[in-house]
């Protein structure tokens, strides 16, 4: 299965692309947020939180990332979450630019998501398919 992928026109004129994945791991959430964040150790973490509810858990990583020579920047938002008995992860990444010519994202937000689907290939049940 491929990610999907969403094109935004964004207020600058630039187009942003937005990438979207769902897994299903046989890892706990917080063993499947580290693992994640071992992955992102190039990105800057903005936001982190692991919540309980009950016997459930759900945790959220963001990460943002900015390349100076290109102008780019991305963004990545992860869910982890243990509602329906099994850890589900759900990736949203996106991605722009602010170039002078092209305001383009170049493939950032999938390569992004790409690294962290690597980071979970020992634990990955399966990939779900996401509503477009």
């Amino acid at each position: 299965m491929k990610e999907t992928d969403t094109f935004i026109k964004n207020k600058i004129g630039g187009i942003i692309t937005m990438t979207q994945s769902r897994y299903v791991v046989k890892s706990s959430v917080a063993e499947t947020m580290d693992l994640i964040k071992l992955s992102q150790s190039e990105n800057d973490i903005v936001f982190e939180e692991l919540r309980q509810f009950g016997e459930f858990q759900q945790g959220m990583l963001t990460y943002e990332r900015s390349y100076l020579r290109s102008s780019n920047q991305t963004a990545l938002f992860i869910v982890v979450h243990n509602f329906n008995h099994v850890t589900e992860v759900t990736m949203i990444a996106t991605g722009g630019s602010n170039g002078s010519l092209f305001n383009i994202d170049w493939g950032v937000a999938k390569g992004i998501i790409g690294g962290v689907k690597s980071a979970l290939k020992p634990v990955l049940i399966e990939e779900v398919k996401l509503p477009k």
